[in-house]
């Protein structure tokens, strides 16, 4: 590094010789902490360029911008493109306020910043000067230039900037061709201007021409140890300028010097050596000469500081240029060919880096929406373990790898991986289908329809429960009801609650087989075999869709195919409900888009709040913190039946996984073993004193609107696909369900029932610490049987010390299931069965739904069993008498 003195006099002899030095580089920190003041100061450099790759550096590798994105973000919905503006105009004002004593002293030849059009426009003319125009208005600094592409549409937008009195820098020039019609724009500007009686003596510009891609470029189409390498580009530079000195020069430009014009001077853009064989100056040593610019990197800058020898050196070489460049084409080399590739690959990597940019500043808009993940503290003794996993996501690029489709993030085998990541980009591609959805909803009111009834199972049906109860439903639209359930008394209770001529029925299934959800539909059907009572969410190319087709039903929803199940409810499967009643899709989706851009690929993961979260509970699971309990608020509290499902069915396999404890209510320190981990949406006293006693805890923001619900619906969903990494698992299969539903077919076929479990005493002495018990009820799902298992859960939990769930038959087995018989053998199951059902025949079919419920309860036993699962089969007034 040389001293400031010696970079003012290296810098200084250059100015000498009529060139300015700038700066290819601008970052907040460079403005606040004074640095670019002094390098002004000390005569280091009399201008600023900027980019879209050199801000996408700065916002990237720096908190610099955070708060005054948090304070955009506050403001209300904003555009990414709009954001960038902001953060870019308040540097680039301060930079040419840095840059004010240059451009005064000079009289507004030198001292100017650039800054450059959005990518898009490039072939716009009328789009470019009118985008131009505003962010010169906006940044309202006289020592700034816009930059345009050296397009045609960029080169007539550069001549009718001139003319509105916009500075303008023609940028991403490689030809000399396009430099004369660049000349000639700036000329026809000045003149246009001056037939109007305008001032022209303070407009400026300068034409970047790039140079030293010209020779990455040409070598390569040259023979190793050819004389030629590393000249052709800047004998195309010295071309240009020659071309420069006729073009300013002779009557037609006297006549514009004479009212005060000045030249447009030629700038050395892409001057940082590329091959580690030429010297680290080349680019600027031979290209010396007046009225021209050198806009250098960093690095470049300091070498030309440190060891140029400054003397005129480029007009000596004109002649050489030639004989250089004749060369080139002997040699076969097209440079009118290279020239135009290198401008539409600029033009590609310029857009490719501004929409990089925007995902940034997307990204950090987004977090401060959402809230930045909780403090690492929290987690108390697992604090260091995920910080380093974070550290592993970073080195090995996981979320990247996540966003990009990399399957081998989880496993070798892309089964059942690549084929369900759709759910990464619902936020984004179901938005379009908002304004569908209404209208679809509305239709169903106006004509009649006052309740909806959703049948559907696991992944189909928890989303749209969550929703209902959460948000209820809006006046005039339709109320829902959720029927997945086998239960004979729950079916009648439903049909008894609803008015069957108002009634719309949602069949909903991925596969369309599911057992439960075609049951229902044949027994409805029967009841009002109408097409239009009726709409279909499925797959395409599924039995459903098909029997759909067949009925005419009112409308077919085809969701998109490589969407799990479980990662669904932002798909159709709990969007279409949402809209009946009432919800505003567009606002859920929103809420989940910012969720989406904060989980990005653009975020750091530990600043990534569902990498943070995935890296917790998967470090917790590993730590034997396996039991993930969940503290939710009361107004978001069913949210917890859809995490459950995520959770268990994604990372309950291989013997190992994370068993979600939802609804169980918070007790004091001493009921909790050490497997424990509490995730709280928002903060809850009681958390504390649980804190204290070394339990980690993990808070997430959370301000009380509802449709927050749209986020956390996202965050969970990448959180269990990261913890799935961090068990080593694919968490988008669930090869253990199946049995149970195979053993189901059997039992209904004929084959014999399980033998006699355990008795329920003999199975609740096995309970160790770090087991959990689970009570799988076979009962109706009503308001008296969840209370009565509430209390028994709790006696259980303070009893034995473990967690505790329960279940609901056989809607469980579309959630929890696969854990049981996939994860770790750490589960006491305790199944309540009840005799009595009430005959309720499937229409088609030579069972009842109480023979289906019976044989799914004993199929779900018979593979507990078969995986050699602690299990007791009784009733609710056994288990009572038990505990």
């Amino acid at each position: 590094m040389v001293s400031p003195a010696q970079a003012a006099n290296a810098a200084q002899r250059l100015v000498a010789q009529g060139q300015s030095v700038w700066l290819d580089y601008i970052s907040r920190s460079l403005i606040t902490s004074g640095k670019l003041e002094q390098m002004v100061r000390d005569g280091t450099i009399t201008g600023m360029t900027s980019n879209p790759t050199i801000f996408e550096k700065a916002v990237a590798g720096s908190n610099d911008y955070d708060a005054e994105l948090a304070e955009v973000a506050r403001r209300g919905d904003i555009t990414p493109y709009d954001a960038f503006v902001e953060i870019a105009v308040t540097d680039i004002r301060a930079a040419a306020d840095a840059l004010r004593p240059v451009y005064d002293a000079t009289h507004a030849v030198d001292g100017y910043v650039s800054f450059e059009l959005p990518p898009g426009i490039e072939h716009d003319v009328e789009k470019s000067v009118s985008e131009a125009k505003r962010l010169f208005a906006l940044i309202a600094r006289p020592n700034v230039m816009i930059k345009a592409p050296g397009t045609p549409a960029g080169v007539e937008a550069l001549r009718q900037m001139i003319a509105a009195g916009v500075n303008a820098n023609q940028t991403l020039m490689f030809s000399v061709d396009v430099y004369d019609a660049t000349a000639e724009a700036y000329l026809a500007g000045l003149e246009e201007r001056l037939a109007a009686d305008l001032p022209i003596d303070r407009i400026a510009s300068v034409a970047s021409f790039f140079v030293s891609r010209v020779d990455t470029a040409i070598d390569a189409h040259l023979p190793e140890g050819s004389p030629l390498r590393g000249k052709a580009a800047l004998a195309n530079a010295q071309r240009a300028y020659g071309h420069f000195l006729k073009a300013f020069s002779g009557p037609r430009w006297e006549r514009l010097a004479a009212a005060g014009a000045h030249v447009q001077r030629p700038l050395w853009a892409s001057t940082g050596t590329k091959n580690p064989a030429y010297s680290d100056i080349l680019y600027v040593e031979d290209l010396i000469a007046p009225h021209t610019v050198n806009t250098m990197p960093e690095n470049t800058l300091q070498a030309v500081l440190d060891h140029l020898d400054v003397r005129p050196t480029l007009v000596a070489q004109l002649e050489h240029a030639e004989q250089v460049l004749s060369g080139v084409a002997a040699a076969g080399v097209d440079l009118a060919a290279v020239t135009a590739r290198l401008l539409a690959d600029g033009l590609a990597s310029f857009e490719k880096d501004f929409l990089r940019l925007l995902d940034r500043v997307e990204a950090k808009v987004a977090l401060a929406h959402v809230g930045a993940p909780p403090a690492a503290a929290a987690l108390g003794a697992l604090a260091p373990a995920a910080d380093r996993r974070l550290g592993v996501f970073e080195h090995d690029k996981v979320v990247q790898r996540i966003w990009s489709g990399d399957h081998t993030v989880w496993k070798p085998d892309p089964t059942e991986i690549t084929d369900r990541l759709g759910w990464l980009k619902l936020p984004e591609t179901m938005a379009a289908e908002a304004g569908n959805l209404q209208a679809f909803a509305l239709a169903a009111a106006a004509d009649g329809l006052t309740t909806a009834v959703l049948l559907g199972m696991g992944g189909s049906s928890l989303a749209p429960e969550v929703l209902h109860a959460t948000f209820g439903s809006a006046p005039g639209l339709l109320d829902l009801k959720v029927l997945d359930t086998t239960d004979p008394a729950q079916i009648l209770a439903v049909e008894r609650a609803i008015d069957l001529r108002h009634t719309l029925f949602i069949v909903a299934s991925k596969s369309g087989g599911t057992i439960e959800t075609l049951s229902h539909f044949s027994y409805f059907w029967e009841k009002i075999p109408d097409g239009r009572r009726f709409a279909v969410i499925t797959d395409p190319g599924s039995a459903l869709a098909k029997l759909a087709s067949e009925r005419k039903v009112r409308k077919t929803f085809l969701n998109p195919p490589d969407i799990g199940g479980r990662y669904s409810a932002l798909s159709f499967f709990g969007l279409v409900p949402a809209a009946l009643i009432g919800v505003d899709v567009a606002r859920l989706l929103k809420h989940a888009r910012d969720m989406m851009h904060a989980c990005g690929d653009a975020v750091p993961a530990a600043q990534n709040p569902g990498a943070w979260l995935g890296a917790a509970i998967g470090e917790g699971a590993l730590a034997g913190r396996d039991k993930l309990t969940l503290v939710l608020p009361p107004a978001t509290r069913t949210l917890g039946y859809w995490i459950e499902q995520l959770i268990a069915e994604s990372t309950g396999k291989e013997g190992r996984g994370i068993v979600p404890i939802e609804g169980e209510p918070l007790g004091e320190p001493a009921v909790y073993g050490n497997d424990r981990l509490f995730a709280a949406l928002g903060d809850d006293a009681r958390l504390a004193p649980l804190e204290a006693a070394g339990h980690p805890v993990v808070r997430l923001p959370f301000g009380g609107d509802p449709y927050q619900l749209g986020a956390e619906f996202f965050r969970w969903e990448f959180a269990t696909a990261i913890a799935g990494n961090v068990l080593g698992i694919n968490p988008f299969d669930q090869p253990n369900v199946q049995e149970a539903k195979d053993a189901t077919n059997r039992i209904l076929g004929g084959d014999q029932a399980p033998a006699a479990t355990d008795s329920v005493a003999d199975v609740l002495a096995s309970v160790r610490a770090g087991d959990y018990i689970a009570i799988t009820a076979y009962l109706p799902r009503d308001a008296g049987t969840i209370r009565e298992l509430a209390a028994l859960r709790l006696r259980l939990r303070d009893k034995y010390h473990v967690a505790t769930t329960v279940g609901f038959g056989p809607r469980f087995l579309h959630s929890t299931g696969q854990l049981h018989k996939g994860g770790a053998n750490n589960g006491v199951f305790l199944q309540l069965v009840t005799g009595g059902d009430p005959e309720l025949t499937i229409p088609g079919k030579p069972f009842t739904f109480g023979q289906l419920k019976a044989a799914q309860a004993l199929g779900d036993l018979a593979s507990l069993v078969a995986h050699g699962r602690r299990v007791a089969r009784t009733t609710m007034a056994q288990l009572q008498k038990e505990v």
